[in-house]
């Protein structure tokens, strides 16, 4: 992998049993009558999660593995050859049982330098298929999948696993503050005109309501969505659509916007920062300062999980 590849996270999760254990081939006896000795090529992930720093900087990808399940490492050069003729089928086929939407990979976005071909070297039993691509390139909004299968073995007496010939492996392009997030503290509170404050539901504390999600629109910005009003009060905040916080990653102060609101800025003489160290956002902003304005203070966000 070029060394001057940077990865902002890597997530592999593994949905099935290793071919040693059970595989339906063994069923057939198409690996011999005793399974110590079969030679068996399989893609030892049923899924696999790749997460890239959105970024302008090519990357080069150890993207698939496939391995030889045997009591002992190649004794030659075993070349395996893969297949996108399924893949369609394999993404759908994942989306349905995971309730996801992944969308497949363009082909215009990535480039295989050997091709469709994976060498597990002699003395070895792995080998790696190279993905080569610039994250800049992806919808960071998206989260794309590639589905891959085994077609073939180039050495006689090695045989394509029965279940675990097949992958899907997902791509998404994320900065470091896109996630999922608790809503720890904060206040909210409208104005019915400068400096008169309204008595309704929707002002009071935010500490509580429903996570937010933080996505990635640019390296590092991210879109904010899912905020509502305080008291527990069941609605989303209106009038600031497309609310994003653009951290400086040198002093790591945060500027909010709202692309739908020009209006909605910093509050003067408070913070707004983001703490690596706890993943914590501290924002203080308003919106419609001259005529109906509206306040959040204090608004604590704290990293939950991955989106």
């Amino acid at each position: 992998m070029n060394k001057f590849i940077k990865f902002f996270a890597l997530t592999i999760v593994a949905i099935g049993l290793s071919s040693c254990l059970k595989d339906k081939n063994i069923d057939d006896l198409k690996y011999g009558t005793v399974v110590n000795e079969s030679k068996i090529i399989e893609i030892p992930l049923a899924t696999k999660g790749l997460a890239l720093v959105y970024e302008n900087v090519p990357a080069s990808l150890d993207f698939v593995g496939v391995a030889l399940a045997a009591a002992e490492p190649a004794a030659e050069d075993v070349i395996v050859t893969l297949s996108l003729d399924k893949s369609a089928a394999l993404i759908s086929d994942y989306n349905t049982a995971n309730s996801k939407s992944l969308v497949a990979l363009p082909t215009s976005l990535y480039t295989l330098p050997s091709g469709l071909t994976v060498t597990i070297p002699k003395g070895s039993k792995e080998g790696i298929l190279k993905l080569n691509m610039n994250p800049i390139n992806l919808d960071p909004s998206t989260t794309y999948g590639l589905g891959l299968r085994i077609e073939s073995v180039s050495k006689a007496g090695y045989i394509v696993s029965g279940n675990f010939a097949t992958t899907v492996v997902r791509v998404a392009a994320k900065n470091k503050y896109d996630g999922v997030y608790a809503v720890k503290a904060g206040n909210v509170q409208r104005y019915s005109s400068p400096g008169v404050p309204t008595v309704d539901a929707l002002n009071g504390s935010m500490a509580g309501n429903t996570d937010v999600t933080l996505t990635t629109v640019g390296g590092n910005t991210v879109l904010i969505t899912g905020l509502k009003w305080g008291s527990g009060y069941n609605s989303g905040i209106a009038g600031i659509d497309n609310l994003q916080a653009e951290v400086d990653p040198a002093t790591n102060l945060v500027t909010m916007k709202a692309l739908g609101n020009a209006t909605l800025k910093n509050m003067p003489g408070k913070v707004n920062k983001y703490d690596p160290a706890t993943k914590t956002f501290t924002l203080n902003f308003d919106w419609n300062q001259t005529s109906t304005a509206r306040e959040i203070t204090g608004l604590t966000l704290v990293y939950k999980k991955a989106r």
